[in-house]
């Protein structure tokens, strides 16, 4: 059960900007039937908002409630970065400032057969990659320099959220 302690020291922590969002948007929309990225999915039935904007939105109405600025890390793949930084500059960043918007890439891992355990090739001398998923979310953050830039605003705690739930 939340108290109002709790529901204090959060908007406390809000207002001071010691919080900040991490948004999992790697996936593509393929199930869906959407070649696009996920983010970039139309969801507002009259708006045509897409799941990128809601986000954007409600980051925006908190940071106009608490007057504060909250960065937003949006984590891409291989597959949907360019897409995705692309879709942000065409859509002003969806209202946010440029400092509140970083954008980095997930690693990627070699690629293994669920069956046989034998790691994959895409060609003779080249091994099939994969994106590393949620798992390798802190060393991606750690390693385009997301980390250090929290830590020089003050953020002590990131707020984290998938794309499509």
């Amino acid at each position: 059960m939340v108290t109002q302690e709790a529901i204090g020291l959060g908007e406390e922590a809000l207002g001071d900007g010691k919080r900040g969002m991490i948004l999992v948007a790697g996936g593509q929309g393929t199930r869906l039937g959407f070649e696009p990225p996920k983010g970039m999915f139309p969801i507002g039935p009259v708006s045509a908002r897409t799941l990128f904007q809601m986000h954007c939105d409600r980051l925006l109405a908190m940071m106009k409630r608490y007057r504060t600025s909250l960065p937003m890390y949006v984590m891409t793949s291989p597959a949907t970065d360019a897409e995705t930084r692309q879709y942000f500059a065409q859509h002003d960043r969806c209202g946010l400032a440029e400092d509140q918007l970083i954008i980095f890439c997930q690693g990627t891992m070699p690629a293994v057969d669920a069956q046989t355990g034998n790691v994959l090739l895409s060609s003779k001398d080249s091994l099939a990659l994969s994106p590393d998923g949620h798992g390798g979310l802190v060393a991606a953050l750690a390693r385009h320099g997301c980390l250090d830039d929290a830590r020089r605003r003050g953020i002590e705690y990131l707020y984290y959220a998938h794309v499509y739930n």
